[in-house]
């Protein structure tokens, strides 16, 4: 009888670390990423108000930081970058995104390779744009004073953005999984509303995101 309890003991012993380490620590991810963005302007200036929507893809990349406090609970740190695709030629427009989320994921587990978790992130967002403000090069009839206006033009803003969604990851070696989809809502604040003061206003932007790509495990 004690010879059985001892070796139960040691059992125990050797196998708890593995128990212990069934699920990795540490994750780092790097993935292509899509965001579908839908914006409406509203003109509240004038009477009656105006308004239009307008939709834009994005497309980039992005990495995420992950360290799991436990085997359901972790700890998320997401960056990611984007062009606007889309807009209109012989304007020298271009127009990028930066993104930066953090916030706590929740992952099931139901195997050893297979992974289904969801989030929720709060951040920030940045995008800067430039083009060409001249479609038409000035000519005789326009004034000496609209002509010596600058034609290249740059704008930037910052706002708040919240990530909700959830993905799949599948394990396909020691350290190395593959993220077959990962979608979220994505809501950011930038200002697309001139107020009843005409003043430029914060707007909510309900967009959507999707990333694919690799995810490894420490």
């Amino acid at each position: 009888m004690l010879r059985s309890l001892l070796a139960f003991g040691l059992f125990a012993v050797i196998a708890l670390p593995v128990v212990a380490q069934d699920y990795s620590k540490l994750e780092v991810g790097a993935a292509y990423s899509y965001i579908r963005a839908n914006t409406t302007f509203k003109d509240q200036f004038v009477s009656p108000a105006v308004s239009s929507s307008q939709n834009a893809n994005l497309q980039g990349g992005k990495g995420e930081l992950v360290y799991n406090a436990t085997k359901t609970i972790g700890l998320v740190a997401d960056f990611g970058g984007y062009d606007v695709t889309g807009l209109p030629n012989g304007t020298g427009a271009s127009a990028t995104l930066f993104t930066y989320l953090f916030g706590p994921r929740f992952t099931y587990r139901p195997s050893e390779k297979l992974s289904v978790f969801g989030e929720g992130l709060v951040g920030g967002s940045h995008i800067s744009a430039s083009g060409n403000g001249c479609a038409i090069t000035p000519d005789a009839a326009i004034s000496t004073q609209a002509a010596t206006l600058p034609c290249y033009l740059s704008t930037s803003g910052n706002s708040f953005a919240l990530g909700l969604g959830g993905g799949l990851d599948v394990k396909v070696a020691t350290h190395v999984a593959i993220r077959l989809f990962e979608g979220e809502w994505f809501m950011t604040r930038f200002n697309s509303t001139i107020n009843s003061s005409g003043r430029p206003a914060a707007g909510t932007q309900n967009n959507f995101r999707l990333a694919a790509g690799l995810q490894f495990r420490f």
